[in-house]
């Protein structure tokens, strides 16, 4: 009788740790079931409420999701970001997605991971990284037949072929504007966009009247919506055509009218009217104008103090020109202050969130294992009782003795490759420690080179020397080489190479030069001839890049 009683015992103990089994299960589904549902209500909200979006994923707690939501947590969030008009370099929110997603390309999602790296790639001036993940995006957005997506990826794809192949960014395009033309319900500001898109990439190969043609039609579609913002950058543009073109009272109707709209870019526009002024002798204007302005950043104030410079140069007071001139570089000197401290506490934050995201995958490593190892105890506890009802005790207990065998084995195994993967990332982390380091050295280089005077190029004569000095010893001499290969270009050609030798935005480069970036991409452009690139497809930065 007594094996009998024990045997009812055991039985009874095993049933109820089954049952509560059963339980922890049905909570953790539910909670897993709760996740998703929010981060599809998250989704469905970023693309037409982003704030909202941004708000609603605050609340979740990120340790309770699984690798997949994390990914998609991360995509929508830095997607919310985006259509909140926020530019975010900083990719380290991304860069969890695009990892995700690139290890299961089969998820629909994929494509629009691909568009947001390479999104930010650009931003970070990585045109070729950016240029890869935009093709992918753009080619399985059309085999998935999302039209909204290929025409994003492919304006974005413009933007980096701008500045590696103008020919090629202007075939892609007028492919975008038919792409727009064919989609029914197409919004107005997209049709607007896609022309002034293709009418600036006719400009930067110097087709100027097509490039006015698009801007017209983009003008003609613009006055269909009342809308005082569009309106105000479709005249800008077109003033800015005409004042490449020489066509100065057209250029003065246009920024006047694009002024007196008073548009959310008031800033921007009074700096074009300014310009225009200056150029048609209306220093007094211009003058009035630029002290009406209300600069909000140390860019802003540049710009103001720049032309305040070139109106009195016009006017011949040479001293209020030197005045504002030194005005402007001090602000130019802290723009590039900043830019550079802020690259070195991306580059520092990235390393320390790098080694976080280590460790507390090292965690989710423990804890997973932790949870699998619960499920499997939970299996063999059920197939024991199903199995004790229909078998012998001594073959019930000879099984059960064998999987904890089993168990024992993998969880040796377990053990020995989590070791092995902790060993693993330990070198990583030491690469991109290396690698990051470097980086730094080279931002706090440049940023040692403080601009002190100089009329339209920021760094003295000094400055200029040691930087040539530098490119040559560690550039295989590269300006030397260049002054011989082309002994046509003038000093301030050559100091521009320079700049284009060490990798400087656009951006960067307009706001030395103190132009737009559509000038500084014409500029870059209309050089090659001087250089001899007789290829359309071959750009001058890539180009001295090479040399």
């Amino acid at each position: 009788m007594r094996p009998k009683c024990n045997y009812t015992k055991n039985m009874r103990r095993s049933i109820s740790f089954t049952k509560l089994f059963f339980v922890m299960l049905s909570v953790l589904v539910s909670c897993y079931q709760s996740h998703k549902r929010e981060l599809d209500l998250a989704y469905t909200l970023a693309e037409s409420k982003p704030d909202s979006a941004l708000a609603f994923l605050n609340r979740i707690n990120q340790g309770k999701l699984s690798d997949e939501d994390m990914a998609k947590y991360a995509l929508i969030y830095y997607m919310a970001q985006d259509k909140s008009g926020l530019d975010v370099d900083n990719d380290s929110l991304i860069r969890i997605a695009y990892d995700w997603y690139g290890e299961h390309q089969d998820d629909s999602l994929y494509a629009t991971a691909l568009y947001y790296m390479g999104k930010c790639f650009l931003l970070n001036d990585s045109m070729e990284q950016a240029k890869t993940c935009l093709e992918k995006s753009y080619s399985i957005s059309d085999s998935l037949h999302n039209m909204n997506l290929k025409c994003l990826a492919l304006d974005k794809l413009i933007e980096v072929e701008e500045q590696l192949a103008p020919y090629k960014a202007l075939r892609y395009a007028k492919d975008l504007v038919k792409m727009y033309e064919s989609m029914p319900n197409v919004s107005i500001y997209n049709k607007v966009a896609a022309h002034l898109r293709l009418g600036e990439n006719f400009f930067f190969v110097d087709s100027l009247k097509q490039a006015l043609n698009e801007e017209k039609k983009a003008y003609s579609l613009a006055m269909s919506v009342d809308d005082n913002n569009l309106l105000s950058y479709v005249r800008q543009n077109l003033a800015s055509t005409f004042e490449e073109m020489g066509e100065k009272d057209s250029c003065l109707l246009y920024a006047r009218q694009a002024y007196d709209l008073n548009g959310n870019d008031r800033f921007s526009c009074q700096l074009m009217l300014a310009s225009v002024y200056i150029s048609v002798d209306s220093i007094n204007q211009a003058f009035r104008l630029l002290k009406q302005a209300m600069p909000k950043t140390a860019e802003d104030r540049y710009s103001v103090f720049y032309f305040q410079s070139q109106a009195a140069m016009k006017a011949q007071d040479f001293k209020s020109a030197k005045s504002f001139s030194d005005s402007a570089y001090h602000y130019l000197e802290d723009m590039y202050r900043t830019a550079s401290k802020a690259k070195i506490s991306y580059y520092s934050s990235f390393l320390k969130k790098e080694s976080e995201r280590a460790k507390m995958q090292g965690k989710a490593e423990v804890q997973r294992w932790v949870f699998g190892l619960i499920v499997f105890l939970g299996l063999i506890i059920i197939l024991f009782v199903l199995y004790a009802y229909w078998s012998y005790r001594k073959l019930s207990l000879a099984r059960i003795a064998h999987e904890q065998e089993i168990f024992s084995q993998k969880q040796q195994m377990m053990e020995k490759l989590h070791q092995e993967e902790l060993s693993h990332r330990d070198v990583q982390l030491s690469v991109i420690r290396n690698y990051l380091q470097k980086k730094i050295e080279v931002v706090e280089k440049l940023d040692s080179i403080v601009p002190n005077e100089g009329k339209h190029i920021v760094l003295s004569d000094n400055d200029w020397t040691e930087l040539e000095v530098f490119l040559d010893s560690v550039e295989d001499l590269f300006v030397s080489r260049l002054k011989k290969e082309h002994p046509n270009l003038s000093n301030a050609d050559v100091r521009l190479m320079m700049l284009l030798r060490l990798k400087l935005s656009q951006k960067t480069l307009a706001s030395i030069y103190c132009v737009s970036e559509k000038a500084i991409k014409q500029k870059l452009f209309l050089y090659k001839d001087k250089v001899g690139i007789k290829n359309e497809h071959f750009s001058l930065r890539n180009y001295i890049e090479n040399f």
